[in-house]
């Protein structure tokens, strides 16, 4: 986003009228220019109102992510564990954007937001829809003294992580996890994880891990996405702030990939099992294969899914798309 455009909808996003005289003024550019401006932010989605005597407002309310808020709600130890921390206005992946910058420092730890992804991605190849300012796009790219195979049920601990740091801001209810890292609530996909590794001699891996969290996900989106959602804003009648929340689960996140980088999934375990969807319950695990059915029984050691078939034998899954079977 230009500088002249970042400013207009800085200036916009208080949800007031503003003349075309006065923002005219305050960025220096013609009234003309303004509306040229105006025109530009349609690509995000956004809806402008334009009415004579009155000038222009968004018509809903919008929370700019803002890097001072965020860094603020970390804990000081923690602010020294990044090399590199930006927010972005737009991006075809966080993960990508943070994958490409391997080559140029290969060592660093690095956080990456943006208000908005145009090709966001999901597990198995899906589409991760980001519409400009309503959710929170997060990627980090972390560096582990660890050999890749250790990393298995990093996924697992993140989605713990982010469960746990909405029960902290008072979104507790009946959120759960389906396996590997599904946030769900009333069976509506809430949040989900992307990690991308990238294997290196003398144990050492890059992993970049990326949260999609809906907070404030627009109805005209609903087209889009292939499976049932939902956000943080119908789960509570007041509003949310962007910039605290997403402050408080980077803090989170972070503390989790110190602790799971000591300890492991083991330190994850009992967390895990409180908010696991899919344990005793009738479900179906589709792999690149074949489908199975049975009864969930947790997950192994290592981050793997545990299925009980009809004759009673435990099978072990270390990937594919598990379904609870629904009763009508």
């Amino acid at each position: 986003m230009v500088k002249t455009l970042k400013k207009l909808l800085d200036i916009l996003s208080d949800g007031e009228f503003h003349s075309g005289e006065q923002l005219g003024k305050v960025l220096n550019i013609t009234r003309s220019a303004i509306w040229k401006n105006i025109r530009q932010l349609s690509d995000f989605n956004l809806i402008i109102e334009a009415i004579p005597n009155k000038g222009y407002r968004l018509k809903d309310n919008l929370q700019l992510l803002q890097s001072d808020k965020i860094l603020s709600c970390l804990e000081s130890d923690l602010k020294n564990r990044f090399a590199h921390f930006e927010i972005l206005d737009t991006v075809s992946s966080t993960n990508d954007y943070l994958l490409n910058t391997l080559s140029q420092s290969p060592k660093e730890n690095k956080i990456c937001f943006a208000e908005r992804q145009s090709h966001g991605k999901g597990r198995q190849g899906r589409v991760w829809v980001s519409p400009f300012a309503k959710n929170i796009c997060l990627s980090l790219l972390w560096q582990f003294p660890k050999d890749p195979s250790t990393l298995s049920g990093l996924s697992l601990a993140i989605a713990v992580s982010i469960i746990e740091t909405l029960n902290a801001l008072g979104f507790d209810k009946n959120l759960g996890i389906k396996w590997p890292n599904d946030i769900l609530f009333n069976h509506q996909k809430l949040a989900g994880i992307l990690i991308e590794q990238r294997g290196e001699a003398h144990n050492h891996c890059s992993a970049v891990i990326g949260v999609g969290l809906n907070v404030n996900m627009p109805d005209t989106n609903h087209y889009d996405i292939a499976k049932p959602w939902t956000d943080l804003q119908r789960l509570t009648d007041k509003p949310i702030d962007r910039n605290q929340l997403a402050g408080n689960l980077l803090n989170n996140l972070i503390k989790t990939l110190l602790i799971y980088q000591e300890k492991g999934l083991s330190a994850f375990m009992k967390k895990w099992q409180q908010f696991d969807l899919t344990h005793c319950q009738p479900v179906n695990i589709l792999t690149a294969t074949t489908q199975f059915s049975g009864i969930g029984r947790g997950i192994s050691p290592e981050g793997y899914f545990l299925l009980e078939n009809s004759l009673g034998v435990i099978q072990r899954f270390s990937s594919g798309d598990v379904s609870l079977q629904l009763s009508n």
